[in-house]
């Protein structure tokens, strides 16, 4: 039985995604058919055949050339999973999949101050232990671990996805940064009135808690002068540090080494919660060096006073 004889359900063959891949890259029939050690007949076939599973066009012909539509573009998207894990098979006989490796998908702040002394104790523990650190957006993390693209991610932002199940690590309160020296560090708590014309560097609209603050400063009448947006909260904290204004943030990992340097940190009223969570893909068991790596992450956390450990 050949390989496009495997796809009589109606599912397309691994050899029709490939030419799927092949021409969205090239554009050419020439030049899919190299790539791939097969004649232009052969890919033209497999296109034919592609389209007549899916039920629609995937490509227009405009002047020799194939021009491939959002649908295609979409089905290529929905294969690239398919292909890395493909691609991770193919190198195991030289040992690096035998060694083990570990994919780790995670946000810049966390990324910045929780890490590196986590990576650095596993690649004692684990010598033969190969690291990949993707750094990106909460929405980021969510999607590489759904499409299993990581192995773990770390987020610090609630974001739900079918494909994603979470273990919380750390609980937090939304904590007022400013300068040491600064009036309103005399006060035990902050509320929104205290926000009110002062100069504020906020997160970014995007995030949950940025609006949920500013529900509260306006059910305060609180009208804070925002300066500056900022979309991690480790440059938040360096605006602060340099007088730029006061911030709104989840203090966590900016209690980690010297995140909050030359800072004070006050407690926020009304409450605005945060949790940091390692993520898993919601199907199956976590790879032996994830699951590792998240208990090593979770009982190393330190006792800060500020934040909420949860092992």
């Amino acid at each position: 039985m050949s390989a496009d004889d495997d796809a009589g359900d109606g599912r397309p063959s691994l050899r029709e995604l490939e030419v799927l891949r092949a021409l969205i890259q090239s554009r050419k029939t020439t030049s899919a058919a190299v790539s791939l050690g097969v004649s232009q007949p052969a890919i033209s076939r497999a296109i034919a055949s592609l389209e007549g599973r899916m039920g629609r066009s995937l490509f227009s012909r405009e002047g020799g050339r194939l021009i491939p539509n959002a649908d295609a573009f979409a089905l290529e998207e929905e294969a690239r999973p398919i292909f890395a894990a493909l691609d991770r098979i193919r190198v195991w006989p030289d040992g690096v999949a035998r060694q083990g490796v570990l994919r780790v998908a995670v946000s810049p702040t966390l990324a910045q101050f929780l890490l590196p002394d986590i990576l650095a104790q596993l690649r004692i523990e684990q010598p033969d232990l190969t690291i990949h650190v993707e750094i990106g957006t909460n929405t980021a993390v969510v999607a590489s671990v759904a499409d299993r693209l990581a192995d773990i991610g770390i987020a610090d932002t609630p974001l739900h996805h079918p494909g994603v199940r979470a273990e919380v690590m750390r609980e937090a309160l939304a904590h007022c940064l400013m300068p040491e020296g600064h009036p309103l560090a005399a006060r035990d708590v902050i509320v929104p009135a205290d926000f009110h014309e002062q100069p504020m560097i906020a997160l970014a609209r995007r995030f949950p808690s940025r609006v949920e603050g500013d529900r509260h400063f306006a059910s305060a009448g609180a009208q804070p002068r925002v300066v500056a947006e900022a979309a991690t909260s480790a440059f938040v904290a360096e605006l602060v540090r340099r007088g730029v204004g006061l911030a709104l943030v989840n203090p966590f990992p900016l209690t980690l080494g010297n995140g909050l340097a030359g800072l004070v940190a006050r407690p926020f009223r009304p409450a605005i919660h945060y949790v940091t969570m390692l993520l898993f893909p919601a199907a199956g068991a976590a790879s032996p060096a994830a699951r590792h790596f998240a208990d090593a992450i979770k009982s190393s956390q330190p006792e800060d006073g500020l934040t909420t450990p949860v092992r």
